[in-house]
C-alpha cells in the first residue's frame, strides 16, 4: 500500500463535509487511544456532528477521561459517512469493528506509529508526534471547539504516551500543547495521579507476581517476565491491569530490551517490548506481525506462552 500522507488541512476538510461519524481507537485501548477518540468526538459533537465512539471496555484508571457517554455499540452504528481510526497502526488493531470500517462511505486514519500501514482512504500519520492526542490537539487548534472536557482528555492521552513527559518522543511542541491544555483549568494533577500513581489492590498483586517471575537474561541486557491466566485469576485481577509492568521492567539498570508476555488465552500471547537507544523493538515486534515505535512496541503470538517466549528470545538473540 502506498504510504501517502494527507495534509491536516485536507483532514479538516474531509471531517467538515461529513455528518455521521464513527471514531475508534485500537483494541485493548490505552490512555492515548481513549483520550484522542473521546476528545475528538466531543469537539465534533459541539459543531453538530452525529458521533459515536467504538472502544472496547477499558481499565478503571481511565474513567477520569471525560465524554465516556459518547461510547456506543456496534448495533447503534448505522449509515456511517466517515470512520476515523485513531492510534491504530494497521487494520488488525481495529479488532472487532472492521465491518463498520468497511461499511463507511469514507475512512480516515490518524496515528503516530512508525509502523503505520496507511490503511485509510485519507491518512495523517506523524511518527515524530509524541501521541495521537498531540495530533488531535493540532487538528483542533483554532479550527474546532475546545473546552475543559476536550482538553482534559487530550492531556490524559498526551501524558500517558510520554510517560509523564519522560519519553524521548517528548518535544518542545509537546510541552507547548500541554501548557495550552492546562490553560483550560483541567485537573492535571488528578489526571497524572490516576494514570501513574494509582492502582487497584489486584493490580498491585499482579505486578508483584510479575516482578517475582522476572528474569535477567543475556548478561543482564534483557529483562523479561510473563503472566499466565492462572496468575491473573489467583490475584483476582484482569488483563486490563497489566499496562504498567513493562515500564518497570525497562527501568532495571543496564537493561537494553525489556519484554513482557501475558496469556490472552491458551494459544494467544500478548507481548510488549521496550528498547533502549540503539535497539529497535518495533522491528522486533514486526517479526511477529506487530508494530509500534522504535522504543516501544508489541505484538500477539499465536502459540503457548512457553513457545512464544522461545520465539521472542530467538529474535532478541539475533538483535544482540
Amino acid at each position: 500500500m502506498q504510504r501517502k500522507n494527507d495534509s491536516l488541512e485536507k483532514i479538516r476538510e474531509i471531517i467538515s463535509v461529513h455528518q455521521n461519524i464513527a471514531l475508534c481507537g485500537h483494541t485493548n485501548p490505552d490512555g492515548d487511544a481513549i483520550g484522542a477518540s473521546l476528545s475528538l468526538a466531543a469537539s465534533l459533537k459541539k459543531i453538530g456532528k452525529n458521533v459515536c465512539v467504538l472502544l472496547e471496555p477499558y481499565g478503571k484508571k481511565y474513567d477520569l477521561i471525560p465524554n465516556k457517554d459518547l461510547i456506543g455499540s456496534m448495533e447503534s452504528v448505522k449509515a456511517i459517512d466517515l470512520f476515523i481510526a485513531l492510534d491504530c497502526g494497521d487494520m488488525g488493531r481495529l479488532q472487532g469493528v472492521e465491518m463498520v470500517f468497511h461499511g463507511a462511505k469514507c475512512t480516515m486514519n490518524i496515528d503516530h506509529h512508525a509502523s503505520n500501514s496507511y490503511f485509510g482512504q485519507y491518512n495523517y500519520v506523524e511518527e515524530n508526534a509524541s501521541s495521537t492526542s498531540e495530533i488531535v490537539f493540532k487538528l483542533l487548534q483554532g479550527h474546532f471547539p475546545m473546552d475543559e472536557s476536550v482538553a482534559a482528555g487530550l492531556y490524559a492521552g498526551l501524558i500517558y504516551d510520554t510517560g509523564g513527559f519522560r519519553h524521548t518522543s517528548t518535544t518542545p511542541f509537546t510541552m507547548q500543547a500541554a501548557g495550552e491544555l492546562m490553560s483550560y483549568d483541567i485537573p492535571y494533577t488528578k489526571i497524572y495521579n490516576a494514570l501513574f500513581d494509582s492502582r487497584t489492590f489486584s493490580e498491585m498483586k499482579i505486578m508483584g507476581r510479575a516482578f517475582d517471575k522476572a528474569e535477567s537474561c543475556f548478561d543482564g541486557r534483557v529483562v523479561c517476565s510473563s503472566i499466565t491466566m492462572k496468575d491473573i485469576e489467583e490475584c483476582h485481577g484482569n488483563s486490563k491491569e497489566l499496562d504498567a509492568i513493562i515500564n518497570y521492567l525497562k527501568g532495571v539498570n543496564d537493561t537494553k530490551i525489556a519484554c513482557f508476555l501475558y496469556e490472552k488465552n491458551e494459544m494467544d500471547v500478548k507481548v510488549s517490548f521496550r528498547g533502549n537507544d540503539g535497539y529497535d523493538v518495533c522491528a522486533l515486534a514486526q517479526k511477529f506481525g506487530g508494530g509500534g515505535h522504535v522504543k516501544a512496541a508489541g505484538c500477539t503470538i499465536g502459540a503457548p506462552i512457553a513457545q512464544a517466549r522461545e520465539m521472542v528470545f530467538t529474535e532478541i538473540e539475533k538483535m544482540l
